[in-house]
């Protein structure tokens, strides 16, 4: 298993193509309807796999080997069981806070490789590299339904810390 910072050199429609394949509306949160990629909570756009690419290579800039320490970054995740790619994270650090944090925003794993240990792998990694760059505090989402999500975000010592609402008028 390799677990590395996708950069120019990734794929970036495999990558939009595993997240698109990998993810049901039970996924949905509410960054997925502030934004492009959902129109309901149980709803993704038709053109989905079009905004998760768009996304990606915008994060796809430049090479680049660790979490950058005291700056501001958005990157992808990406990992790699030989030639297959079997997951991705989206991950931002920031410094502008009083206390600098990292956001999980996504963490997508190939539907046939879940329930073996994976998310957790990935998730240990980021948390190693997030401590590297001097960030110690983690912060996800997670829609509503995602239970089996849940169940490991808590394994890993997250707390629900807000409850987020939405009324549509």
């Amino acid at each position: 298993m390799k677990i590395s910072i996708a950069d120019s050199r990734s794929d970036a429609k495999s990558l939009a193509r595993l997240f698109q394949n990998s993810i049901s509306a039970a996924y949905i949160s509410h960054s997925e309807l502030q934004g492009p990629r959902a129109v309901r909570a149980d709803e993704w756009v038709a053109n989905v796999k079009d905004v998760f690419f768009h996304e990606i290579s915008e994060r796809l800039k430049e090479p680049r080997q660790s979490f950058p320490s005291g700056q501001n970054w958005k990157g992808i995740i990406e990992v790699h069981d030989g030639d297959a790619l079997v997951g991705l994270a989206f991950v931002t650090l920031s410094h502008d806070a009083a206390v600098p944090y990292g956001i999980i925003e996504d963490i997508v794993v190939d539907k046939s490789r879940r329930s073996g240990g994976l998310g957790e792998q990935i998730m240990r990694w980021i948390f190693a590299q997030m401590e590297a760059a001097g960030i110690r505090r983690q912060f996800l989402e997670s829609g509503i339904g995602n239970e089996s999500a849940h169940h490991l975000f808590e394994r890993l010592g997250f707390k629900t810390v807000s409850v987020v609402m939405m009324r549509d008028g």
